[in-house]
């Protein structure tokens, strides 16, 4: 999936450069930012070979159903449509292996939150895809973010064949009550997007994973990420060390939904559901 915005960590990412079909434009294969692959793109000889920013911009918002750009997309766009796509592909995977016996004797699912269980698409609309910590915690704290489209189904139903259901975000450990509560029915701050409570693990832990502060890592992300710039868990080593946590309490992992496609490289899945994002890129 070509992506049209790419974002770098913070939590969920920092600095926007929208377009990255446009902007990125020095040398082919160019990586943008300290850590994380390259982004694999090309040199464009031409001004016509790039898409003008505002006419991408706006073809974003046609994709959403959107075209005015009033921060809500329309559940018979073009977006819900291949959202609701991946939802159900999850859930016939699922299906058909819910009477299967895990290896370990505990199936689980793991979830993204943001742009996968949470459409970020009001705050990419205010925000002009350029991100802020403080107007999107705005959002975050305020529990302004709907459901993805055809995501709540899919999860409650894999509740009901008996799957844990285990969220992992790069939103900070002090979003976590605001991200519960944007999920679930825990509070009555904002929206309640309908998704059941995070399974409680088997050693205690919820099953909400927020990014800890650097300090506070458990040992399995000191370890994980060692060797990281200043020991801090790029995104991936993030998700997947969580992973292999999540494994070593005796889950295994049947599906692993995701927008990026750092959700998901390191392993510790048996197979992975990639949700539309055409917003921007998180190696």
């Amino acid at each position: 999936m070509v992506t049209t915005a790419t974002r770098f960590s913070r939590s969920r990412r920092a600095t926007v450069v929208i377009g990255a079909a446009v902007l990125c434009v020095a040398v082919a294969g160019v990586a943008l930012g300290a850590t994380g692959p390259a982004i694999q793109t090309t040199t464009p000889q031409k001004a016509s070979q790039i898409t003008n920013v505002d006419v991408l911009r706006q073809q974003i918002r046609n994709y959403y159903g959107d075209p005015l750009g009033t921060g809500t997309f329309a559940p018979d766009s073009n977006y819900a449509r291949e959202a609701e796509s991946v939802a159900t592909a999850g859930e016939h995977w699922l299906a058909a292996r819910a009477h299967a016996q895990a290896p370990s004797g505990i199936k689980a699912i793991v979830l993204d939150v943001d742009d996968t269980t949470l459409a970020t698409w009001n705050y990419e609309l205010v925000s002009n895809w350029a991100y802020n910590p403080t107007t999107n915690a705005t959002y975050v704290n305020g529990e302004l973010f709907p459901a993805v489209p055809g995501m709540v189904q899919m999860v409650n139903d894999a509740a009901r064949m008996g799957y844990a259901i285990i969220f992992i975000t790069g939103r900070p450990a002090s979003q976590e009550a605001a991200t519960l509560g944007n999920l679930t029915d825990s509070d009555t701050i904002g929206l309640d997007a309908g998704y059941p409570a995070p399974t409680t693990l088997n050693d205690g832990e919820d099953g909400l994973f927020t990014k800890p502060t650097v300090a506070n890592y458990p040992d399995y992300l000191r370890a994980a990420c060692a060797g990281d710039p200043g020991g801090s868990c790029t995104t991936d080593h993030y998700k997947a060390a969580t992973r292999a946590h999540i494994e070593s309490l005796g889950y295994e992992i049947v599906a692993n939904f995701g927008d990026q496609y750092s959700d998901f490289s390191g392993g510790y899945e048996d197979n992975t559901f990639k949700l539309p994002n055409p917003n921007y890129f998180l190696p």
